[in-house]
């Protein structure tokens, strides 16, 4: 059989440019193409006028979707051109790379080997523990075992010694070394991909196969070797099997490095070898469909791992090979028109000669797109480096370009049905984020809201929510943005249903199950509201109401409340029955309220400040459930605390002002109150813990009540210098929580000490100035109580 070999860069312009070239003047009658077999069941589909690069093989586990991979193309790829070719001339074309099978399942084989491994170091490092007192960073199992170093769970692999990153250097780099370039990726670009001279493909492929003779001969082995030999044994082993099948003139198009090593593909110690190294590999059972891509996520090194910098550079370059710079600075300047700059022809000619002079400097035959930007930012930019960054998005990269895939793919039925309820709901798939503002009182607005929160249920977080400017529950605002790896997470999610509403509630139906925390079950209460899961909601206030009635952990009872609240906001515009919810909420609070007292006492400082938090945080949802019967329970609860001996001087602070806050005391009890926690017969740690309580999150109380702001001043002014320096940790987290309004107003109230109180007036104790005019004030009172109707 008649064997030709050819090496190509993956997504390599000239490559592609090369191939197209050779296939048709070779016309071979079989073709075999780099990349696992699996894919032969959807490359097919390249020539499918719907399919459009860029796009991507998702090949996936079909037992544990999340081990997965990406097979990327784009239009100049060199074996999306090479599929077409065989398409389109009726040539049998085959996938020859090692099966994913295989290369999953040696990688589920390792994992379980390093799992086994660091259980065995860890066992070790218990029993040394025993045996004798060691230090602590000798027994850390995750650092070191008598020396041993661990392996990596996410890598399978140790660090890397000296002479082990030698050899993970790319082999290119070395020629590049020699040639005077820093780059392997560059120096390839400008001797390879840029230098495309037609009826020379067969000279190009023959220099490509002797770089790679050489680099393979003389280079230290490369750090994936073990993996290689894998893929080359397969790939020898399917150019044997079309020999057999008859085929008389066979092309390979595979990546450079491989192409030395397929050679000898006939010799018989290199078939036994190959049948010994391929004999009893692990498997497992693979799927593939296409997937829509984008020009940003070209750039990941991921399937065959080669990623690319500038796919919108290198598809000018596959569309118009010609063009030495002048088309793409024209680009360039119309791109910078539309952003409303003032760019003439005479900037994109000065652009030009420049980038001409750079390449002649730089003995090159024409500018590359290294010249051509020090060009744009030079003359197009005006030397701003911020206006190039643009350029590198828009054009350069290309972000906004996205590949489409046909609707009769083959799909799970998850996937269908994710697209047709984003089709109903007119949300686009887009890599650039999306902003919406959705009014829930529309019906498209109320369906896209659902379908969002649905996916976020499935933890698919296409959307994110964001905040809009209205204090209405009626709106919600999403920013969108689409992600390739979210297709692996959609199939993953297959597993629980067929429809995006099966899965969610079959998925949350199961968390729920795995826990026992009120507070967790609240929270997928909160979370199913909004995606309208009603027949979940069933189930967790059913569980919720079986373990709050065993419960007596108060704080577990109080995080469940806050959220159960605040669903209640949907109530109206999502037209819920929250009618089951309110009794829970009603029955947990009566909970709450006989409990908290007792909850509250002896406590540390640390618990205290936990209990502080669930305690405000009850109190703002006890406001938002308007309910006056529950508010009068709480606010009396939180009046027994507040007298209530054995409570933390925090807690005791935090509830004097709710109470305060709730108009439950007045000024003059508070100011007693204060008065009492900061009197020379308490201790100064328990006072410094009575105003963190009662100050923790806004210290606007001290500039408008003076008689506060007085007594506060003169607690610490009267401290001892040590008592002082000992608070002024406490003192300083207090105040740092306040805003830095309110903590540079505070500071300039400070300068002035104790303020002058007045109460000639209304009994007020408001601070005035000192040439306050009463008599003009007074005069004025009549007709205030006029407009304010009160006289």
């Amino acid at each position: 059989m008649e064997l030709h070999i050819l090496g190509i860069r993956h997504h390599g312009v000239g490559s592609a440019k090369n191939i197209v070239e050779r296939l048709n003047a070779l016309q071979p009658d079989i073709l075999l193409v780099e990349g696992p077999p699996e894919l032969d069941s959807v490359v097919q589909w390249v020539t499918h006028k719907e399919l459009k690069p860029p796009v991507a093989v998702l090949a996936y586990n079909t037992e544990k979707p999340a081990q997965a991979t990406f097979y990327p193309f784009a239009k100049f790829s060199p074996e999306w051109q090479a599929i077409t070719y065989a398409h389109q001339k009726n040539v049998p074309v085959w996938m020859m790379d090692l099966p994913l099978a295989h290369t999953f399942g040696i990688e589920i084989k390792k994992q379980e080997a390093i799992e086994k491994e660091r259980k065995r170091l860890e066992e070790e490092a218990k029993q040394e523990a025993q045996e004798e007192i060691i230090s602590v960073e000798d027994t850390n199992p995750q650092n070191n075992v008598n020396g041993e170093e661990l392996p990596s769970a996410e890598t399978g692999e140790g660090p890397l010694t000296e002479y082990e990153t030698e050899f993970a250097r790319d082999p290119i780099s070395y020629l590049a070394q020699v040639a005077g370039y820093d780059d392997g990726e560059l120096w390839w670009e400008h001797n390879f991909e840029h230098k495309f001279v037609k009826n020379s493909s067969q000279d190009h492929f023959e220099g490509v196969m002797m770089t790679m003779d050489v680099l393979r001969e003389h280079v230290p082995m490369h750090h994936s070797a073990e993996r290689d030999d894998l893929r080359e044994a397969y790939m020898r082993k399917q150019i044997r099997q079309a020999e057999k099948a008859g085929y008389t003139k066979c092309v390979v198009v595979c990546g450079a490095w491989h192409g030395p090593a397929l050679k000898n593909y006939n010799e018989k110690s290199v078939i036994t070898s190959d049948d010994k190294s391929l004999k009893g590999l692990p498997s497992t059972k693979v799927s593939c469909t296409w997937i829509p891509w984008t020009n940003t996520r070209l750039g990941m090194f991921s399937g065959y791992g080669a990623g690319i910098v500038s796919p919108g550079w290198y598809e000018h370059l596959w569309s118009h090979g010609q063009d030495k710079g002048i088309r793409w600075l024209t680009r360039v300047a119309r791109m910078f028109r539309d952003k409303k700059m003032d760019i003439s022809t005479a900037h994109v000619i000065e652009a030009y000669r420049l980038a001409e002079a750079l390449a002649a400097m730089r003995d090159l035959s024409r500018p590359g797109l290294m010249e051509l930007n020090e060009a744009t930012q030079t003359v197009l930019c005006f030397g701003d480096s911020i206006l190039l960054k643009l350029v590198e998005e828009e054009l350069i990269v290309g972000k906004s370009t996205i590949g489409k895939v046909p609707k009769e793919l083959p799909k799970l039925p998850i996937q269908s049905d994710f697209d047709e309820l984003r089709k109903k709901c007119r949300l686009d798939i887009t890599e650039a984020n999306k902003d919406y503002e959705l009014d829930l009182r529309k019906e498209l607005d109320l369906n896209r809201s659902r379908f969002l929160h649905r996916l976020d249920v499935l933890d698919i977080k296409w959307g994110k929510k964001i905040s809009i400017s209205t204090k209405g529950t009626f709106k919600e605002g999403w920013r969108l943005r689409w992600q390739p790896e979210m297709e692996i997470e959609l199939i993953e999610k297959g597993f629980w249903g067929n429809t995006i509403l099966e899965a969610c509630t079959k998925y949350l139906l199961d968390l729920a199950t795995q826990t026992q925390s009120i507070t967790q079950l609240a929270a997928y209460i909160q979370e199913a509201i909004p995606a309208e899961l009603f027949s979940v909601i069933e189930k967790l206030l059913e569980k919720i109401n079986e373990l709050s009635t065993i419960s007596s952990d108060i704080l577990e009872l109080m995080g469940a409340v806050s959220p159960l609240v605040d669903v209640s906001r949907y109530g109206n515009v999502r037209k819920t029955d929250l009618t089951a919810i309110n009794q829970l909420v009603n029955g947990l609070l009566t909970r709450v309220c006989i409990g908290l007292p007792n909850a509250c006492y002896g406590l540390d400082d640390e618990t205290s400040n936990r209990m502080f938090e669930h305690i405000k945080k009850t109190d703002e949802a006890v406001r938002l459930l308007d309910n006056e019967e529950l508010e009068q329970l709480w606010y009396k609860t939180l009046g027994v605390i507040l007298d209530k001996n054995g409570i933390n001087t925090i807690i005791i602070g935090c509830t004097c002002r709710l109470l305060f806050d709730g108009k439950i005391i007045d000024e003059t009890e508070t100011a007693r109150r204060f008065g009492l926690a900061l009197s020379p017969g308490t201790e100064p740690k328990d006072a410094a813990g009575w105003i963190e309580g009662f100050l923790k999150g806004s210290g606007t109380i001290l500039l408008y009540d003076q008689t506060l702001w007085n007594l506060l001043y003169k607690w610490v002014f009267e401290l001892e210098q040590d008592k002082f320096l000992e608070l002024l940790p406490i003192l300083r987290r207090t105040f740092s929580k306040f805003d830095p309004s309110e903590r540079k107003q505070i500071g300039e109230k400070a300068k002035k000490g104790i303020t002058t109180i007045n109460t000639t007036t209304s009994g007020s104790n408001v601070e005035l100035p000192e040439n306050f005019n009463y008599e003009r004030a007074e005069k004025s009172l009549e007709t205030i109580k006029l407009l304010l109707g009160i006289a």
